[in-house]
């Protein structure tokens, strides 16, 4: 029997147990497309904590200054805050509204596009390996970056609002740069626009073209889901007075949602419809009796937010699942 037949596996040679491979955590299928895909996993992973330390650093000083502001109460504070913390927050939040489109474009388009284009899809299914085993690896890999990166991103950011979530766009939570990048909501239009860009790149042999198409359903997704379609997760609350007591007064962290002016039988009209009468007498001559106010609370937030990630995240889980289905049943 020769020498080298004797080398267990896992063993390169030489003298007492030296040169064995180091261990590794992943193996197989999954550290195959780790390392098919490492430059884009670490560069995420990298990013993210570079992110994190900085909002988190942010949020250190920026709540020493609020302390200091508030104890002191002599200056306008929200001109301050603007002045001092209005660009890095909208920087922040720039990036943050990244996050989706960065999971979609650079992590889920190539992801199966790539490996079709070169190719590679042909020679691993032909060692041993299935076309599900391997679609579900991939996704599986794609999923846990993109969870892990954007729940951290997210977890950092909304931590550095909370303490000034009344001063940050003028109170403003409903906006998008709040709404969507606080809360649940990062992650789950991260995973979305990773389930999309996956299922374009299953369909598209081209990369660049899968990352295209990826990118112009972002932009899709921003303008259709503007505002006013999350108005619809909760009941806007209302408040009422009398014509003579002139606008209700919004509650500490509520967001405007409408004014009316109301009439004795209850019917609501315009907020202008009594805006140019000089005295309340005049109002209540025109029939008017009543300004009512609608908002939603700031404690209404949570709700609100939970429920749009849910839908949106029900939207990614259904994609990945038929992109894993479709990729099975058919050639790549």
């Amino acid at each position: 029997m020769s020498t080298a037949s004797q080398v267990p596996a896992g063993v390169k040679g030489g003298d007492g147990g030296e040169g064995k491979e180091p261990p590794r955590i992943l193996r197989g299928l999954p550290w195959l497309v780790w390392r098919q895909h490492r430059v884009a996993f670490v560069t995420c992973l990298l990013l993210t904590a570079a992110g994190c330390v900085h909002m988190l650093w942010q949020r250190h000083t920026m709540t020493g200054f609020l302390d200091r502001a508030r104890a002191t109460a002599t200056v306008e504070l929200t001109e301050v805050f603007d002045q001092k913390y209005g660009d890095p927050f909208q920087n922040a939040t720039w990036l943050m509204s990244m996050v989706p489109v960065v999971a979609g474009v650079f992590l889920g388009a190539p992801l199966i596009a790539g490996d079709r284009e070169r190719g590679t899809v042909q020679l691993v299914t032909t060692q041993s390996v299935t076309r599900g085993r391997w679609l579900a690896v991939k996704l599986g890999m794609a999923v846990l970056i993109t969870a892990v990166c954007s729940a951290a991103l997210s977890a950092a950011f909304t931590s550095w609002w909370e303490p000034a979530h009344d001063l940050v766009n003028a109170g403003d939570w409903l906006g998008d740069n709040v709404f969507d990048n606080t809360g649940p909501v990062p992650v789950a239009l991260a995973l979305l626009h990773l389930a999309v860009g996956a299922a374009v790149g299953l369909f598209v042999r081209r990369t660049l073209l899968a990352m295209g198409l990826t990118l112009g359903f972002s932009f899709a997704w921003g303008i259709l889901m503007y505002g006013p379609f999350r108005l619809g997760f909760a009941q806007p609350r209302v408040l009422v007075n009398p014509v003579e007591e002139g606008q209700p007064q919004l509650p500490g962290g509520a967001v405007r949602h409408d004014n009316w002016t109301v009439d004795a039988q209850g019917g609501l009209h315009g907020f202008g419809t009594c805006f140019n009468e000089r005295t309340p007498a005049d109002c209540r001559a025109k029939g008017i009796v009543a300004e009512r106010l609608e908002y939603f609370g700031y404690d209404q937030m949570p709700g609100m937010q939970w429920t749009y990630a849910a839908l949106v995240l029900a939207a990614a889980v259904a994609l990945l699942a038929l992109t894993l289905w479709w990729g099975r049943r058919r050639p790549l």
